[in-house]
């Protein structure tokens, strides 16, 4: 029998992440998920095996909503670097650190998960939602998402849209124009492009990792940057179907090969949501609520010890509301 709707959040079993946990969580119940109690995944790498340790967020519950936490835990393989990835040129990416959001192989592994891994997980269900363990919903959603997608026929439905890195999705139009080929008129659609001259002290970092790369010199004096517009991911709903196609597992799979995700630091925002915006485009939507990811409510520190911050000069916004 096919369950109708999932809600599924991907964590790790450390103090940082299990207060985040709690606190989504709570939001989440309070401001959606009391009034359908939707069956929700917790997702974890074995760390949440502990009876102890599962009873601690499910005991946060309240009331008879205790019964929709669940425990998944993953195949010991999902968060590993692949065989076909370079190490070194891999090494080479994380040192360079080019822009305070470059982030780590762990990070690389988790965007690589949710696209790769994450469908796997979803058999079963028609409709799934990702909500990651440090996103607040922070009003009532007085509308049922799954009413809406059946009603709309949608197969991707988020909330915040963003133009993402140019850098952090370096040569990815060229990647899906090539996969694509009759596509190339919808693919130019969803990217801004500007030029990175070599005055910016970022441009010398990235030529070193584009010549690591690429294995030939970078001789010109400027980088074209060509940045898509995505959907901020940390909140999807999705109709599985969609990611079962062999068209969308053939894209997915060359992209995986290709490698860069690890070297360029693809995300799984784009990534996902260039495929169903070029292939689906009439079926994607959006709904408008209020939410916030961690990087809209604190200040981060990078390898250098430095404090960023994202978040707006006000309690009235959060940087992740959406307009109609």
């Amino acid at each position: 029998m096919i369950k109708k709707f999932g809600i599924f959040i991907l964590t790790q079993n450390t103090i940082e992440r299990k207060i985040y946990l709690k606190t989504t969580l709570y939001f989440l119940f309070k401001n959606y998920n009391k009034d359908y109690k939707y069956p929700i995944y917790i997702l974890h790498e074995g760390d949440y095996d502990d009876k102890n340790q599962q009873e601690e967020i499910i005991t946060s519950i309240r009331g008879d909503c205790k019964s929709t936490i669940n425990f998944l835990k993953l195949d010991e393989e999902d968060f590993k670097i692949p065989d076909h990835i370079d190490k070194n040129k891999l090494g080479l990416s994380v040192k360079l650190h080019p822009t305070p959001y470059w982030r780590n192989e762990r990070y690389r592994m988790m965007c690589r998960w949710w696209l790769v891994h994450f469908p796997k997980y979803t058999k079963g269900f028609e409709y799934v939602m990702r909500l990651d363990d440090d996103a607040i919903i922070e009003e009532p959603i007085n509308q049922n998402f799954i009413e809406i997608m059946d009603n709309k026929q949608y197969i991707y439905l988020s909330n915040f849209i963003h133009i993402d890195c140019g850098l952090c999705c370096y040569k990815m139009k060229e990647t899906f124009e090539k996969l694509l080929p009759d596509k190339i008129d919808k693919i130019k659609d969803f990217f801004i492009e500007k030029k990175l001259d070599d005055n910016n002290e970022i441009f010398h970092k990235f030529k070193i990792l584009i010549e690591e790369i690429e294995g030939i010199p970078y001789d010109k004096k400027y980088i074209d940057l060509k940045m898509p517009l995505m959907f901020y991911n940390n909140f999807f709903i999705t109709k599985t179907s969609f990611w079962d196609r062999e068209d969308v597992k053939r894209i997915i799979n060359e992209i995986d090969k290709q490698g860069n995700i690890f070297y360029y630091r693809y995300g799984d925002a784009p990534l996902q949501s260039l495929i169903v915006s070029i292939l689906e485009k009439e079926k994607i939507s959006r709904v408008v609520f209020k939410y916030s990811k961690r990087l809209q409510r604190e200040s981060f520190i990078d390898n250098d010890g430095k404090f960023y911050q994202y978040m707006p000069d006000n309690y009235n916004n959060t940087s992740c509301i959406s307009d109609k």
